[in-house]
């Protein structure tokens, strides 16, 4: 067999591990067991009006795609477990995404269960100009900080103390099982000196 050929024919599929990338151009060199390629494109997802962006990591291994055997065209694509970089799961109902910083975000097709889980310092961001809506119920464990007005159709109930820094107005009852305090004045205790009503009878708890 001719010698280009047998070349060609061998470098048309090649395993082999990312030796360095190029974040900028989008290019990746391929270390095929001391053979090394020149920077090549790596397969994505979408790279039109819709584009995705997911670069390979060094050491990561792969597979090279080369048209008609020239690796100077090959394109690289990644997605092969190795002991390096193992699988992150063995269950088949979990769907899963790790992250090197060790972010994890996975669904569970068994219990219908999504989580995304952060590094002690991480931080989310949503942006919706035109809103966001949560359909459920929804438990906060922490702290939460509202910039802007709210608005409530159904009960509120807290089961701690409620501190207001403005003014505040019902248009409905408002009841109460302990006492309400104007500044030192109680309402339960409240008594006006020097007035009589009726038959000597002043101040005392108001009715």
């Amino acid at each position: 067999m001719n010698t280009d050929i047998f070349r060609r024919l061998e470098n048309l599929v090649r395993l082999g591990v990312v030796e360095s990338v190029d974040y900028d151009k989008a290019r990746c060199i391929v270390d095929f067991q001391g053979i090394k390629t020149c920077p090549l494109q790596w397969l994505t997802l979408r790279a039109g009006e819709d584009s995705t962006w997911d670069s390979p990591s060094i050491g990561e291994q792969c597979i090279v795609f080369s048209p008609s055997g020239e690796l100077a065209n090959g394109i690289v694509l990644f997605g092969l477990y190795s002991l390096a970089h193992p699988a992150p799961s063995y269950d088949q109902a979990i769907k899963v995404r790790k992250f090197s910083d060790g972010a994890v975000i996975q669904y569970n097709t068994d219990i219908h269960h999504l989580e995304a889980t952060l590094p002690e310092e991480g931080t989310a961001e949503i942006t919706a100009l035109g809103g966001i809506t949560l359909n459920g119920d929804t438990t906060i464990n922490g702290n939460t900080t509202i910039n802007g007005s709210t608005s409530m159709t159904g009960n509120h109930t807290v089961g701690g103390s409620q501190l207001v820094q403005g003014s505040s107005h019902s248009t409905g009852h408002f009841s109460t099982d302990a006492d309400v305090k104007a500044g030192d004045i109680s309402l339960k205790s409240h008594k006006t000196s020097g007035v009589k009503a009726g038959p000597d009878t002043s101040g005392g708890p108001v009715p």
